[in-house]
């Protein structure tokens, strides 16, 4: 399987499957020393049914049967959620007819009927696909609390060719960047950078705000250059006034 179907599998699975997840607990010896103890192990749904429970006033973050739906510290009826399930269930409802498929009744349903299809359809069309799915994975990571808002970089995209003629990307604005400095991606043309090439990402941005510190240095030199001419030409024309008088 291509890295591209790989990410699309992933993606889907993370916003339609349940899964296990292991919470982190610890306990303090004698000597007031924090060591790990066994998880707390819970099974929550998928991201997308997390965002359908935030997204209800008063739903519960868990039961007794164990199952928590959303991190504990995120209020529910939160508006990004329902702004994200529209999102979803009309992005994944486009692209199943957009392949052809049969709609389905559930975001979930139509999104692993477009990743039973993926393996049959041309490139382009599976790069779309997988940035829509690892797009609305992320948002909703971001959303739902298990992941934090990523870093906006201050430079442009340095992609030179986002579509195989020679268009750069350049925008500005768009690069954002994982907190633990594990990946990063530009959100205008979907490039992505993982824990094997992101170093160059951020040397690009270091050579990018260091050149930008130097014009800006340049810049108010010239100003203040300018202005201490101003300040001896008013003074000569002073001089002259004076001398005239």
């Amino acid at each position: 399987m291509s890295d591209t179907l790989t990410d699309i599998a992933d993606a889907a699975e993370a916003l339609c499957d349940a899964r296990q997840h292991a919470e982190p607990r610890y306990e303090w010896d004698a000597n007031r020393n924090k060591k790990p103890i066994a998880p707390h192990r819970t099974i929550v749904p998928g991201l997308i049914q997390q965002l359908r429970d935030l997204a209800e006033e008063g739903s519960a973050s868990g039961d007794e049967t164990g199952v928590r739906s959303v991190p504990d510290s995120r209020p529910p009826g939160e508006f990004d959620a329902v702004a994200l399930i529209a999102a979803v269930t009309f992005g994944a409802a486009w692209r199943a007819g957009q392949l052809g498929l049969q709609p389905r009744d559930t975001a979930e349903a139509n999104i692993r009927a477009i990743v039973g299809a993926a393996s049959s359809i041309d490139s382009d069309t599976q790069r779309d696909i997988r940035h829509e799915l690892t797009s609305w994975r992320r948002q909703a990571d971001v959303i739902l609390g298990w992941e934090q808002p990523p870093i906006e970089l201050v430079a442009p995209c340095p992609i030179v060719d986002t579509d195989g003629a020679g268009t750069p990307c350049g925008a500005r604005g768009s690069l954002l960047a994982q907190r633990d400095g594990t990946g990063a991606r530009c959100v205008k043309c979907g490039a992505a950078w993982d824990e094997r090439d992101v170093a160059l990402l951020f040397e690009h941005v270091k050579r990018y705000t260091e050149a930008s510190k130097a014009a800006a240095e340049k810049a108010r030199r010239v100003v203040r250059e300018q202005k201490a001419e101003q300040r001896r030409l008013l003074e000569e024309a002073k001089k002259r006034r004076a001398e005239a008088a």
